[in-house]
């Protein structure tokens, strides 16, 4: 017998009645089941208008946050007693209630009429895996109505060996709530369900708003791929930092779009170890597919035991499909690029048959086979000189010298450079760009954008990578359901997700 879906809880960031209200209603309309009011965020002389929030169309959570406990409200049990009774009094249908400072309370509110609010126990830890979780979890640490709820920042290494056990441990003893922090947030709560939680907490809709935690995931994607009691399809994007990645946005727009009980989550794996212990908790947890980016595509070729013939050419992989249980590797940059630059030669763009490619990484590699497919001569530009030539030398182009001097028609920029952790490149490519130079960019919305501006005041034309993105993402979910999306949902995610023409 499956395990219920769990209540949607959505966490609601606005620190006003009147904003609250708003997302109360937004969370209602993508079918939330109760909207969580952290109160708080709100000024006092806002909290003091809290009656103001009913009738309301969701049920209501109170949440009195400590600062303690990562929130921004009282420490001082004296000062959040007086508070929280008054919230009490309220028609909240539930009161979250922290276990180390709320005692008193609790014990009374438990006590009091069946009327009253459904107590929310929780607590806060910094680490997985401590006596204080093992406590919060027993069965006779739990209200009469509700349940208890423990968060807990977890790496992945504690994740398979401390909280997951816990959490299996903890079983029919009662209803309970585990979310963790950091990077496996979001794949707790999408695994909710399997593990019988009571509540998931989540985002608002749309994954537009900032959340109040990071790891929520927006309550209409969660919805729909919890609220069915047929295979769920789970799959995500890998790398170290992930934080950038607009991969999430663009498949799940393409899963509402086909009617699809789909999740794609962005998971941080800071070592290649964690990676493949990854890989194989996830696979046993229903996962059907995984786009990787850097600094892992080569260490995703080697987890598969099949590989497709880009991956192979590549000697790296960017997406791994499971396919009965084992693992295939593919690698959909070598389409994305191949397809963009026919674009641009069909276009005049791209007027002869030469390009430079900047890097020797996983990017550099899948530009090389696509140029190599379509009959172009490549060079290549390597902070490394030695990586250049071998690279060079493997994909049959050659080691472009600084000097050489006269710009080129094609550049392909496939280097992090750009990215928020990579503010500069380290590369001598000043003479390759000029009037009439195409340059390509691996990297989407840049936060440092000098490459387009050197570009630009060069002549140029700049061209970030927001296709190349789309492309490959729309190759991986043809690979992922047997057919690509459609092409005005690939315009829409340039347009609407990634703003580009």
């Amino acid at each position: 017998m499956r395990a219920p879906r769990p209540l949607l809880v959505v966490s609601c960031p606005g620190r006003t009645v009147a904003s609250t209200r708003q997302e109360v209603s937004r969370a209602r309309d993508a079918g939330a089941d109760v909207a969580e009011v952290r109160l708080d965020r709100w000024p006092p002389e806002e909290r003091a208008r809290a009656a103001e929030l009913f009738p309301s169309s969701l049920p209501l959570l109170a949440t009195l946050r400590s600062r303690a406990e990562g929130g921004e409200g009282p420490d001082a049990p004296d000062v959040r007693a007086v508070e929280l009774r008054r919230l009490a009094s309220l028609p909240f249908r539930f009161l979250d209630l922290e276990r180390q400072r709320d005692g008193p309370v609790a014990r009374q509110l438990g006590a009091g009429p069946a009327d009253g609010p459904s107590l929310v126990v929780s607590e806060h830890l910094p680490r997985a895996g401590g006596t204080d979780a093992s406590d919060l979890l027993r069965p006779t640490e739990r209200p009469a109505r509700g349940w208890v709820k423990l968060v807990t920042a977890c790496d992945f290494p504690d994740f398979w060996q401390r909280l997951l056990p816990m959490v299996r441990a903890t079983g029919d003893a009662g209803p309970f709530v585990v979310h963790t922090t950091g990077p496996t947030g979001a794949l707790l709560r999408a695994w909710s369900r399997r593990f019988g939680m009571a509540a998931v907490y989540c985002a608002l809709p749309g994954g537009t708003d900032p959340a109040v935690e990071p790891s929520q995931i927006p309550v209409d994607r969660l919805l729909r791929y919890l609220d069915t009691d047929s295979a769920r399809a789970l799959f995500g994007v890998v790398g170290h930092p992930i934080d950038h990645s607009r991969s999430p946005e663009i498949h799940s727009r393409w899963y509402a779009r086909e009617g699809r009980a789909a999740l794609y989550l962005a998971l941080d794996i800071g070592s290649a170890r964690d990676f493949a212990e990854a890989v194989e908790g996830l696979v046993d947890g229903g996962l059907r597919g995984l786009n990787v980016t850097h600094p892992w595509k080569v260490a995703a070729l080697s987890l598969a035991s099949r590989a497709g013939p880009s991956a192979e050419a590549a000697g790296c992989a960017n997406t791994i499909s499971v396919e009965g249980g084992a693992l295939r590797a593919e690698n959909t940059d070598v389409a994305a690029v191949q397809r963009r630059l026919t674009e641009l030669r069909a276009s005049g763009a791209w007027a002869d048959s030469s390009a430079v490619v900047l890097g020797a990484g996983g990017a550099a590699r899948a530009a090389l086979v696509a140029l190599s497919a379509l009959g172009a001569r490549a060079r290549v530009l390597a902070r490394e000189r030695s990586r250049a030539e071998s690279l060079a030398r493997e994909f049959g182009a050659e080691v472009h010298e600084p000097s050489s001097g006269a710009p080129v028609s094609l550049v392909i920029h496939a280097t992090p450079a750009g990215r928020a952790d990579v503010p500069a490149l380290a590369l001598d490519w000043s003479g390759l760009v000029g009037p009439g130079t195409q340059f390509v960019d691996f990297v989407y919305r840049a936060p440092h954008r000098f490459l387009e501006e050197q570009v630009r005041n060069r002549g140029g034309t700049y061209e970030d990578g927001s296709r190349l993105l789309v492309y490959q993402a729309a190759a991986s979910y043809a690979l992922w359901w047997g057919e690509p999306p459609p092409l005005e949902a690939q315009d829409e995610s340039l347009r609407e997700d990634l703003c580009a023409a």
